[in-house]
């Protein structure tokens, strides 16, 4: 059966009406067309046998129960989805919702929309036209331009003085980086490590789950973090890595950070790296621990901004925050309504500035007294100055 329209058609599958409603708001400003949202297994498949879809999001359980007859016909029609679901990603029951992106709720209407963008490119359908949101499907390899600045050279050139050749060899292994949608767990605890996981762009985290869910993130990776060069040496991980915004992320091979080792500036900087994150958890277990909630807050922008502009991400004062207050309060150890509350305090005080994901700082000067912020711990050198 021929495709709906030459316009982009999603078929969009929701259990919850209010969701349903704000995604196929998001979709149709984004110029798709969209088929729902539809609750039913039963009416999606009716969906289904009129008309071949270009895309689907599937909630993998709906009011009549799990969603895999319907991830059948899909596969059979050659019809790309993706999964926007309440279940963990660890709980998939059938094989038909193996390696397909997916998205665990609640995701922002602009990442399911972002993520959509790029199953269209995968399959050469129409992309609409309109704002293009950032990237976030792994479904394409992201070629590394001239002009673009590797974050992974520019970090470890902060520790040492690399030769031409050693900036190749870095240049080369991070050339390929893949997109990863927002909230995938890039490896599980439990897992047996197969690799090193390389951010060069985005968010992303490391944390764990207790048994009631409750989550703790105890380390942020940003643009050019290398996650644990020594980690081929554990028979599985004591943590999970999960993206938090859409990224683009290298696993590098056990053989090839054998290679980078090999080169004493490149394993003086690396080794550099590791003495900064473990400084960094400390750091974070006294905001944690010994810190208000708006000096946590506070403590938390400051670093991020000294970090991001290390490696070109961020501006004198501005940057990219691609976090839910839910991240924020998992980080800090507060309640989202609590998060909430603190970021309207700092912004009344003229501090800070957020705006969509942009975060300003107004009073630089002001939020590090605020925060008793040192940035010795993160061993910038002049990089840190204000």
């Amino acid at each position: 059966m021929n495709s709906i329209s030459q316009q982009p058609v999603i078929l969009l599958t929701e259990a919850d009406p209010l969701v349903g409603m704000d995604l196929s708001d998001a979709l149709e400003r984004a110029g798709y067309r969209v088929l729902g949202p539809v609750g039913t297994m039963a009416e999606a498949l009716r969906h289904l046998e009129q008309g071949t879809p270009t895309l689907a999001i599937i909630d993998v359980l709906l009011k009549d129960g799990r969603c895999t007859a319907l991830a059948r016909g899909l596969r059979q029609r050659g019809v790309p989805f993706l999964v926007h679901s309440g279940c963990r990603q660890d709980q998939r029951l059938a094989g038909e919702f193996q390696d397909v992106p997916w998205l665990g709720k609640p995701a922002l209407p602009e990442d399911v929309v972002a993520l959509c963008g790029q199953l269209s490119l995968a399959v050469s359908a129409p992309v609409p036209e309109g704002p293009s949101p950032e990237p976030a499907a792994p479904l394409r390899l992201v070629s590394q331009t001239a002009d673009t600045v590797n974050p992974f050279v520019r970090k470890l050139e902060g520790f040492v003085a690399l030769t031409d050749a050693e900036r190749a060899l870095l240049e080369q292994i991070s050339a390929s980086p893949r997109l990863v949608p927002p909230h995938t767990d890039l490896v599980r605890e439990g897992d047996k490590p197969e690799g090193v996981f390389l951010v060069m762009g985005g968010f992303a985290c490391r944390h764990k789950l207790r048994a009631s869910g409750a989550r703790q993130i105890m380390a942020y990776l940003l643009p050019g973090d290398l996650c644990d060069h020594d980690v081929a040496l554990l028979n599985q991980m004591d943590h999970t890595l999960t993206t938090l915004s859409a990224c683009t992320v290298v696993r590098l091979a056990p053989e090839t950070v054998a290679q980078l080792m090999q080169q004493p500036r490149i394993a003086r900087a690396l080794r550099m790296s590791t003495l900064v994150d473990e400084a960094t958890l400390r750091e974070w277990l006294v905001n944690v621990g010994r810190r208000s909630a708006e000096e946590r807050i506070a403590h938390l922008l400051c670093e991020l901004l000294l970090r991001l502009r290390a490696v070109g991400a961020a501006t004198e004062n501005s940057y990219e925050l691609p976090l839910t207050q839910v991240d924020l309060a998992d980080t800090t150890g507060l309640t989202n309504v609590h998060v909430n509350r603190t970021l309207q305090n700092l912004r009344r005080q003229g501090l800070i500035e957020l705006r969509g994901q942009r975060l300003t700082i107004l009073n630089l000067p002001r939020l590090r007294a605020l925060a008793e912020f040192k940035a010795n711990y993160l061993h910038l050198g002049d990089r840190a100055a204000a």
